[in-house]
């Protein structure tokens, strides 16, 4: 699929890629439930890292818009009511960026830009739990996270990882803690966001990149990109509980909302693993899907929504039927995934 340049304020409707792929049992992490999803209803936005641009897909129809957002962005959230979308503009190169770009999904519009200052390269980002108007941020390039407040568009707290290169972030359920991947660490920092304080630094292995968060907060699940492991961290202790190993790059994890699934994308292995978390062991996995990137769930937990970089699209995928049964075209280079409800 080709990239095109658009002009600032350009909106481009394009038609559905869809295709019968396979078939695979994804789940990730969803917000608050707050009315059901489905396969054909809600909206999915996706961040094209080399497009300039996000995608929302109207899942009613699989018509799709470019939304231009800044140079470089990285990873896409929707709020829980489905009325509000992030994209971090992460930036390509130099000048690092230091944007967020507030979507409003009903009109497909940006609705602002929050600069983040000093705060450069956001990465990862996660609504705070019960509040859509502040969202968790990694500054990778500062070593910090921070919480925004998107009214206002200010950055009201500021936390040290006290690691390099904090990509990803995962929040517990209640939004006391927050747990960052460290890739340049090769670590888990571990954050009181009541406290607005670093707790410790977690040793896991090389270039740790993927994290996903039980959502009772006891476990945090990391992968390390060069050993092909992922590491299962008690949180009281801090301590290694597990390894799964026969990954090629676990580069992005996902937990099921009842805790009980986990899923890695392994776009290096082209594969897309399922865990049993009581068992922490793969149950089943689905090759050949063509570098699968983000990941993210519908609120009911029937349907999941996966980037797909080989050809640029998201895949959506029935996890009742366990079929990937369709693809949206999106723009080059497709990374992070939010999926929310139709904003009422």
């Amino acid at each position: 699929m080709t990239n095109s340049k658009l002009g600032r304020n350009a909106l481009v409707l394009r038609p559905v890629v869809a295709a019968v792929v396979g078939s695979a049992v994804l789940m990730a992490v969803p917000g608050p439930r707050v009315h059901a999803q489905t396969a054909r209803s809600g909206y999915v936005l996706v961040a094209n890292q080399r497009s300039e641009n996000a995608s929302l897909i109207d899942l009613a129809t699989d018509s799709m818009r470019f939304i231009p957002v800044g140079v470089g962005p990285h990873e896409a959230v929707i709020s829980p009511s489905g009325k509000t979308g992030v994209v971090t503009v992460y930036g390509l190169g130099s000048p690092p960026g230091n944007e967020l770009a507030i979507i409003d999904i009903k009109t497909g519009t940006v609705r602002k830009k929050i600069s983040l200052g000093e705060y450069v390269r956001p990465h990862g980002a996660a609504f705070m739990p019960g509040d859509e108007t502040r969202v968790v941020v990694t500054s990778e390039a500062t070593q910090n996270i921070v919480l925004v407040n998107l009214e206002s568009g200010q950055v009201e707290g500021v936390v040290p990882t006290g690691a390099a290169g904090s990509h990803m972030v995962g929040i517990t359920a209640n939004g006391t803690r927050a747990f960052t991947s460290d890739v340049g660490t090769g670590a888990v920092s571990e954050m009181d966001l009541v406290k607005k304080a670093l707790v410790r630094v977690i040793p896991v292995g090389p270039r740790v990149e993927g994290i996903a968060v039980m959502p009772n907060g006891s476990t945090v699940w990391a992968g390390s990109n060069t050993n092909g492991t992922v590491s299962v961290i008690d949180t009281k202790t801090g301590q290694i509980v597990e390894t799964l190993g026969g990954f090629s790059m676990p580069y992005r994890l996902a937990i099921s909302a009842d805790g009980k699934m986990a899923i890695v994308c392994d776009p290096q292995g082209e594969a897309i693993h399922v865990v049993d978390t009581t068992l922490r062991k793969v149950i089943w996995k689905l090759d050949g899907i063509g570098s699968p990137r983000g990941v993210t769930i519908a609120a009911d937990g029937k349907t999941a929504f996966v980037t797909i970089a080989d050809d640029p699209s998201v895949a959506i995928v029935d996890l009742v039927s366990r079929k990937l049964v369709r693809k949206v075209g999106v723009g080059a280079s497709p990374d992070g995934v939010g999926a929310g409800v139709a904003p009422r």
